[in-house]
C-alpha cells in the first residue's frame, strides 16, 4: 500500500518532470496520442477492465499511465498473425 507521503512525492515528481518534458507518467490524453487512440476508448476499457485494458494507476484520484509500463504491456500482449501468401 502506498503511503500518503509517497504518493506526495510521486506527485511532485511527475510536475517536475513535466516542466522538463522528460516524464515517463502521462495522462489519458497523452497516453492516447502516444498509441494513436482515443481518449475515450481507454476511459471505456478502464470501466469494462478487459484484458486489453492497458495498465493505468489512480494517483491523488488522477488516471495516470506510465509510458514504459504501457509499451512492454502492449508488446507483451501483441498478437502475431501470419498472412497467406
Amino acid at each position: 500500500m502506498w503511503s500518503w507521503t509517497h504518493c506526495v512525492s510521486l506527485l511532485y515528481a511527475m510536475r517536475m518532470s513535466e516542466k522538463n518534458n522528460t516524464s515517463v507518467w502521462t495522462d489519458t490524453k497523452g497516453i492516447a496520442e502516444h498509441f494513436d487512440m482515443k481518449p475515450n476508448t481507454l476511459r471505456k476499457q478502464r470501466v469494462k477492465q478487459s484484458s486489453t485494458t492497458l495498465p493505468y494507476h489512480l494517483i491523488g484520484g488522477n488516471v495516470r499511465y506510465n509510458i514504459i509500463e504501457c509499451e512492454n504491456f502492449v508488446e507483451k500482449n501483441k498478437k502475431d498473425y501470419t498472412t497467406n501468401t
